[in-house]
């Protein structure tokens, strides 16, 4: 069949739409002639702007404006005027493929999940969990499994000028000399036990600041006030620059570009870090780094191994082994041979 336009449905969230981008590549491998559109989150469109393979995005705010079965309808509509011949629908969720078949499109494709088959023309089992690999290959998994040329995922991203530009101006009004940047993330969304200590955090990057003549940018999203504070105390005054809740998403972006060296637990910020090609350091616990770990060349994991993890836990029901056990000394060493390479 000719394909001349395609809808992506995009995940969710900052780390799985990053862990797409290598499907979103194949897929213009594929039909590069063809339009290529991003069905996204508002929280997460402006990650699209770093990927150049993507013609243009539509919004879809179930949250906010296409709340409820009127929402749903709504966004249908949107996606309807378009006129897009093939939906590939990244998301397992029955919502998801409903949406993509009431909008009219003419050939869907996706995961055969949660009993939404038949409103597939385009189906593919997905692989039982843990699937031992990287979440990227999930994606990619999909489209060789509709008979499409993959590779190796590609999840990389590019900062447009203006995000370069909008992020630098932003790091100077909070008291950036211009000089290096340690950057730290101390959270972790919807998963306490997926966080380290703000506490350790604070120390590793006051002595690496120390040794580079850098200053350390505390970042976060906006519940996560508690954490990045715990982090300033730790830091000496003169190196402090804190961000936390003061970045979009293309502000952090063109924050990330700006590190050193980024320290943080398993979260978006640090996918996003990964595909920007900033050296990463990544604290790992109750999740599989050979799942969700941070891709590129730059980025490193530790994580402390204890029989019960991966446990997938967002609480730890016992003593949170698998991240108290991870020293600050041994962030500290890791961080600093990241730095030097």
């Amino acid at each position: 069949m000719t394909v001349n336009s395609i809808l992506v449905y995009a995940p969710s969230w900052i780390g799985d739409s990053v862990m797409s981008l290598g499907a979103v590549r194949a897929l213009r491998e594929n039909y590069p002639s063809a339009r290529l559109a991003i069905l996204t989150r508002p929280w997460v469109q402006e990650l699209y702007s770093g990927c150049d393979i993507v013609d243009d995005t539509i919004l879809y705010d179930p949250r906010g404006a296409d709340l409820g079965i009127e929402g749903f309808f709504r966004a249908a509509g949107r996606v309807r005027r378009e006129g897009f011949d093939v939906g590939v629908v990244f998301p397992n969720a029955f919502r998801a493929a409903a949406l993509v078949r009431v909008a009219g499109v003419r050939e869907r494709w996706g995961y055969a999940t949660e009993s939404r088959g038949f409103l597939l023309t385009k189906r593919v089992p997905q692989a039982p969990r843990p699937f031992g690999r990287h979440q990227s290959h999930f994606y990619l998994d999909l489209l060789s499994g509709l008979g499409l040329a993959v590779a190796e995922p590609d999840t990389s991203l590019t900062l447009t000028p203006a995000m370069r530009e909008a992020a630098r101006g932003l790091l100077e009004r909070h008291g950036w000399k211009g000089g290096a940047l340690v950057g730290v993330h101390p959270g972790a969304t919807n998963s306490r036990a997926k966080v380290w200590k703000a506490s350790r955090f604070a120390e590793v990057a006051v002595r690496l600041a120390e040794e580079h003549d850098a200053q350390v940018v505390v970042l976060g999203g906006v519940t996560e006030g508690e954490l990045a504070a715990e982090v300033q105390r730790g830091l000496p005054p003169n190196i402090a620059l804190t961000l936390q809740g003061r970045t979009s998403l293309a502000d952090l972006m063109g924050v990330l570009a700006e590190l050193s060296v980024f320290l943080t637990n398993d979260s978006g910020p640090m996918h996003l870090s990964a595909a920007l090609g900033v050296r990463t350091l990544a604290v790992f616990g109750p999740t599989d780094a050979r799942e969700t770990g941070p891709v590129g060349a730059r980025a490193l994991v530790v994580r402390e191994p204890v029989d019960c993890s991966p446990c997938v836990y967002r609480d730890c029901p016992i003593d949170h082994r698998c991240m108290e056990r991870v020293s600050a000394q041994r962030v500290y060493e890791e961080a600093s041979t990241l730095v030097a390479s």
